[in-house]
Order: structure tokens, then sequence, then C-alpha cells
């Protein structure tokens, strides 16, 4: 059975998604893995924020191991400013998820995170989740190497303020990425949270004045992370 790209997308388009699971149903293992890729790959970032969702929690519904990674076409709504996670179809999408498939929580954050564009947004994706739990939102931070990402973690350790051990596991685990940024996020936490009891040399040194200066912004705080670079005018 052969089908095109534009018959997908109309029955996206639609939402008629009765249609799509038939059509679905009778392709062979070969076709419905080329749909697969074509849904994550050229449908998905071309829709709008609501139907994004609804289209996404539509596949979950359908089969979900074949869908869950089409969070990952989350990317282009992030970057035109155009990502909503409080719609009524994402807010569905994410209690159908943690109904239905609750293992896949941290999947679906492992995966978005990388795609989104700034810290807001970072934040508002555990929080459309409802994902509180420090230690996870901390190792999927940690594990990424970007400004926003580093600015997310930074927030939520103060909001999670005094848990030593997941500050010093953090610090850890930023001196053995051993690039430059992760470095100097490192040296951004010794500093602000008087982490005392790890040995370590970091080449950005952050004076008591600065600390006010990283928590009046985004921006102040990237300032840091990035060296201290002359910003662009």
């Amino acid at each position: 059975m052969q089908l095109s790209d534009s018959n997908i997308n109309t029955l996206i388009a639609q939402r008629n998604w009765d249609s799509l699971y038939s059509r679905f149903d009778r392709m062979s293992n070969s076709e419905f893995r080329r749909v697969q890729q074509m849904v994550r790959v050229q449908i998905l970032p071309h829709l709008s924020a609501d139907l994004f969702w609804d289209a996404y929690l539509h596949l979950l519904v359908y089969r979900r191991q074949s869908f869950l990674s089409s969070i990952m076409a989350i990317h282009h709504l992030a970057h035109a400013g155009q990502l909503t996670f409080d719609c009524p179809e994402a807010l569905a999408t994410s209690s159908w998820l943690r109904a239905n498939s609750p293992d896949s929580v941290v999947k679906v954050l492992r995966m978005a995170v990388p795609e989104l564009a700034s810290s807001e947004q970072i934040q508002a994706c555990f929080q459309w989740l409802d994902f509180s739990d420090s230690r996870e939102i901390a190792s999927i931070l940690v594990h990424e190497t970007s400004a926003h990402a580093y600015h997310a973690l930074f927030t939520m350790l103060k909001h999670d303020d005094g848990n030593m051990p997941l500050l010093r596991s953090v610090f850890v685990n930023l001196l053995r990425k051993g690039d430059d940024m992760s470095f100097n996020m490192a040296s951004i936490l010794r500093a602000y949270f008087d982490i005392k009891d790890i040995n370590s040399t970091l080449s950005l040194q952050i004076e008591p004045y600065e600390l006010s200066y990283i928590d009046q912004s985004a921006d102040n705080f990237m300032h840091v992370l990035k060296g201290k670079q002359p910003k662009m005018r």
C-alpha cells in the first residue's frame, strides 16, 4: 500500500484520528517505519502549537513506542517563540503520559530539553509533566551543555537551597564533563552555594559582589557562564 505524504498530512490537519489509525493499520512494517520518520521530520515541525500537541497525543495513543521520540519536533515551536505547555491539547498530552506511561516521562524530558530555546521553556517543560524530583531534574540538566540548561539547573538548585549532597553531586559531574562551560558552571555553583569541601582548580573567578549580578537576570548569568566575555551590542 502506497501513501503520499499529503494523505497523512491531510488527516492530521483535519484531526481525523480514526482514519489515520485505519491507514496505519493497513501498512506493512516497512511502510509504517517510513511514515513514522516522515511524521516526525516532515509533518510535525510545521504544525501550530495546539495541533502539534493534539497530533503527538494521538500518535502516542496509537503506538507509544513508535512515536515517543516525535517530541523532538518541538524544536520548531520553541525556536519560533510559539511553544506553549498550557493549551488544552498540551495538558491532555501530559495527563495521558502520566496516567498511561509514567515510565516514559523522563524519556520525554530527556528528548525535549535539548530542543528548547530558553531556560523558561525548560522549566515550563518540567512543570508541564508535573515533574519535581530535584535529583532527576539535575540528572537531566547536567547531562546537557548549554547556557539555557545550565540556567534552568541553577534556578532549580536555588529553589532547593541547602541540599548540599545534591549540590556536591552536580558539582562533581560538571568537573567530570571537562569542557569550559561546565567548568564555569562549577565555578558559579562553588561561589554561590559556598561549596568548600571539594578540591578543584577552576580558572573562572567570581567575586562576592558578582553573585547579586548573576541573580538579576538570565542574561547576567549567561554572561558569567560564558567566561565574562564582552556582551555583543
